[in-house]
């Protein structure tokens, strides 16, 4: 293998020495006029880059100039203000702004930011076509608020500090917010700005005047005068990261929005005078190719003779076909004979690399796209291992980068960084342009290990950890992650040990009526009580069950467990944890049929608790389960409702009965200012769907007088009871205890 690379990279040196020669002869004679070509040609761009910048910035002038010929009118003040005249409105306001500047969207929002006119394309519609628009208006509207109360709250301060007899105030001034957003899923420049009196005409005393909205979306009609100006016909607005050919301007959107730029085809005038030349140079730079692809075919058959046949074995046996890279058996052999030379003040670093999600890719846009991707991620990481280096393709979407490194690790924090780097860059893979991330773990010699396979499993070890803790991140080897690992695996099998040898407990948290005086259901917990090490807390032991898939087999025996002592307490309803793991395996609902039939427990009293997280990721399959267990009767309860992809969207889609508001956010009812306002907003989400709101985690009567006004319809936590074993819930159920007498209660907490 070594032979046959010598003799590559002689054979490409010769290749190179040729080529540099005619290269040499090639730029003496056309390198003057090509860089003057360029040098012309930049500064043109440069120029119609300035014009394009300018051309925004005196839009957004424009903008304000029109905004303001209305805005700051006495009339127009009593137009909105008190009388309401669409029609006025839409003559001075809506037609004005589209007939003169092009504007595709007016509004007029009243002192409570409530439309009173609308306009689209110049015609007048409903003032209710303003919700189309709200969420991209609205936080530019609260800005001009902002500001005109500042400005308010000014001129009247000076008017009240004023010697009597001697009235002054400053003059009022339009409070305005110019700014370029995506509205309707386009770009667009938005203007906003207060309808108020002008100096001396009228007298306007209130702080919350009528707002003026209106909308230019960037085309070809505003962008008139830059294409002029610029003296192209094909000045467009695209939403694709723009071709290398074009000159483009980065529209200015708000952080959110996806980008969005003006492109055209700059002029090239030093182009064109060099195209002038190009027919006597042409004769002369094919003779020169001519004679460098003779020299070059007959050095490249000389090479390939010698090693052809040794070359096709050798790829077949260390190299990926794929991409060409280095496999996993030449990389067992390079990493043997360079570990034998390692020295602390000469290190190997292994860094393995593992495509985020690259699965995705594969099942949604196909596997040639994929493949595609995998070619472009080798060619960079080849360039970043270079000569030095070697570059691997493990299969699959796992790589790896074997590179010498200095006695610190800065050298290897720089590889991290430039292999995210080059793996974050944009891809174009079929019509696709793709965004890949890659996770990274390392192991260096000789620190780590000086034996290729221990190095290769450390590695392994690193990158494991760096998945676990955030995708898209890179770890070093430590000691302690080997310790972490050989722990999980301890836990895993004295897991599957507990529940065949009845080690587990299932422990009930009552579920009290808003009033707290009621017990109304049960939550199931599980607790594990390990012959030698006591009490296991479940942050310890469910992650690694939901890791090794052992969480499905737990759910169901806690759920079985629970039904069997629920059983015995009518009327009270069950609220059981179901992990994402058990929607991953099919017939979920039939499971569910089974334990309950076994059981003999009524399905109706039994609520099934999920994740937000669960739900984003929900297929039709997971829909058709949670659609099923309905039909039985079982409800469905959103788990820690706050804390993940809360959406809208996906409470009115999917099948969901319960919000249970996370303990977090009643804990810190007034420690946090925005506690209150997010308990708040999730109950009256809650009651307007139709849904019943838990609020979990109260421990305090402040926290419980302040859900129950909210609308909270059923309470959780310490203040309570916290998690009892079942004996002691039928001693709760005749009790009826009081608001007064709860904190004084005793539950043994399991």
């Amino acid at each position: 293998m070594t032979s046959i690379v010598r003799r590559q990279r002689l054979g490409d040196r010769m290749i190179v020495m040729i080529g540099a020669l005619i290269v040499a002869a090639v730029i003496a004679l056309v390198g003057f006029a090509y860089l003057v070509a360029r040098h012309v040609d930049s500064n043109s761009a440069a120029r119609e880059m300035r014009v394009a910048q300018g051309e925004l910035v005196e839009l957004a002038d424009r903008m304000r100039a029109d905004l303001g010929a209305f805005s700051r009118w006495d009339e127009a003040v009593e137009r909105t203000a008190r009388s309401g005249d669409t029609a006025w409105m839409h003559r001075y306001l809506g037609l004005r702004l589209r007939h003169s500047s092009g504007h595709h969207r007016t509004y007029v929002l009243n002192h409570a930011d409530q439309p009173i006119y609308a306009a689209r394309d110049g015609e007048m519609v409903a003032p209710d076509a303003y919700r189309a628009t709200h969420e991209t208006i609205a936080p530019l509207v609260h800005a001009v608020r902002q500001a005109h109360a500042v400005d308010f709250a000014f001129r009247q301060s000076s008017t009240d500090s004023t010697p009597a007899g001697k009235p002054f105030a400053p003059p009022p001034e339009s409070a305005v917010e110019i700014a370029f957003r995506r509205l309707e899923g386009r770009p667009a420049l938005l203007g906003i700005m207060t309808i108020i009196p002008a100096l001396g005409r009228a007298e306007e005393k209130r702080n919350s005047p009528a707002v003026a909205v209106s909308a230019a979306f960037l085309g070809s009609d505003v962008l008139a005068k830059l294409a002029r100006e610029l003296g192209t016909d094909n000045l467009t607005v695209t939403e694709r990261r723009p071709d290398s050919d074009q000159l483009a301007l980065d529209v200015p959107l708000g952080a959110k929005d996806a980008p969005a730029w003006v492109t055209w085809t700059p002029r090239t005038p030093g182009s064109t005078m060099l195209q002038r030349l190009l027919p006597a140079l042409a004769a002369i730079v094919a003779l020169l190719i001519a004679v460098t692809a003779l020299i070059l075919l007959y050095v490249r058959r000389t090479a390939e003779r010698l090693d052809h046949s040794e070359r096709r074995a050798t790829e077949l046996a260390y190299r990926d076909r794929l991409t060409g890279l280095a496999n996993r058996v030449q990389l067992l052999d390079v990493l043997s004979e360079r570990l034998s030379h390692v020295t602390p003040s000469q290190r190997l670093a292994l860094v393995l690399i593992d495509l985020d999600d690259f699965k995705d890719i594969n099942d949604t846009l196909g596997h040639p796209t994929g493949d595609e991707v995998l070619f472009a991620m080798g060619e960079r990481l080849s360039a970043i291992g270079g000569s030095s280096g070697l570059t691997v393709r493990f299969g699959g979407d796992e790589f790896a980068l074997l590179m010498p490194v200095s006695a610190d690790n800065e050298d290897i924090f720089s590889i991290c960084h430039r292999v995210s780097d080059a793996v974050r860059a944009h891809v174009a893979a079929g019509e696709q342009v793709l965004n890949v991330t890659a996770t990274m773990g390392v192991a260096v010699a000789p620190e780590d290990g000086t034996d290729a396979e221990q190095l290769m499993r450390r590695a392994e070890i690193a990158l494991y950890r760096a998945k676990a803790e955030a995708r898209g991140g890179y770890r070093l080897f430590d000691t302690s992650y080997e310790e972490v690992l050989h722990k999980r695996s301890a836990i895993e099998r004295e897991l599957q040990r507990a529940l065949v040898n009845e080690e587990l407990a299932v422990r009930f948290q009552p579920l009290f009526a808003a009033d707290g005086e009621r017990i109304v259901g049960v939550e199931a917990l599980v607790r594990w009580n390990h012959p030698e090490r006591g009490i296991v807390p479940p942050s310890e032991f469910i992650p690694v069950a939901e890791q090794t898939g052992l969480v499905v087999k737990l759910d169901e025996w806690v759920l079985r467990r629970a039904c069997e002592y629920a059983s015995q307490w009518p009327g009270l309803s069950l609220a059981v944890n179901l992990s994402a793991s058990n929607f991953r395996q099919p017939h979920v609902a039939e499971r569910l049929t089974r334990v309950l039939a076994d059981t003999g427990f009524d399905p109706r009293r039994l609520e099934i608790e999920i994740t937000e997280s669960m739900l984003l990721g929900a297929t039709g399959e997971v829909l058709g389960e949670l659609s099923e267990m309905r039909r039985m009767g079982i409800r469905i309860a959103l788990d820690d409702f706050g804390t993940g992809f809360s959406s809208l969207g996906y409470l009115r889609r999917f099948p969901v009965d319960k919000l249970k508001i996370d303990k977090s956010f009643v804990q810190n009812l007034g420690i946090t200012e925005d506690a209150a306002a997010i308990v708040e907003c999730v109950t009256r989400l809650g009651r307007a769907l139709g849904l019943a709101v838990t609020a979990e985690g109260v421990e305090n009567a402040e926290q419980h007088r302040f859900v129950r006004a909210v609308g909270c319809h059923q309470v959780q936590g310490y203040l309570f009871s916290p998690p009892v074993e079942p004996e002691r819930i039928d001693e709760m159920l005749p009790q009826r205890p009081t608001q007064a007498q709860l904190p004084k209660q005793r539950f043994a907490t399991v």
